[in-house]
């Protein structure tokens, strides 16, 4: 696997990157847990030891998997996740509506103000049950 340097940090990502949309069920249909935290395992033992996620990918449960997942292996992985888009808040500008069976109607709104950024974060942390994130 290749690996390569983030801008002008000391992170480096391997060249292919799991990304982990699609496990949380949102827009997807998702995946069995069991089988999420097996394929991201995969992952990792075949290199690919970068994992993109976000808060809003099923409203945090793509954060819950992977934090699952890498218990253990956190040494050896960099998380990707982003903020911007809040299902749980009406601040910001409305963006879509999305309905699925588990979760009803959610609004959703981009907010990239300041003090959504930082509660963003800390619940990113908290979902991924990790003290720091790679890249945010």
């Amino acid at each position: 696997m290749e690996y390569r340097q983030l801008g002008n940090s000391d992170v480096k990502v391997s060249s292919i990157i799991f990304g982990a949309w699609a496990i949380a069920g949102w827009m997807w249909g998702g995946a069995e847990e069991k089988d999420a935290i097996e394929a991201i395992h995969a992952s990792i033992d075949g290199g690919a030891t970068s994992i993109d996620t976000a808060a809003v990918y099923g409203y945090g449960r793509s954060e819950e998997i992977v934090a699952k997942a890498i218990k253990g292996r956190r040494e050896k992985v960099q998380i990707l996740t982003k903020y911007g888009l809040r299902w749980d808040s009406t601040e910001g500008e409305h963006f879509f509506d999305w309905s699925d069976e588990e979760n009803g109607t959610k609004q959703v709104y981009r907010n990239a103000r300041k003090k959504s950024i930082i509660l963003e974060c800390e619940n990113s942390l908290q979902r991924l049950e990790t003290d720091y994130i790679d890249l945010y």
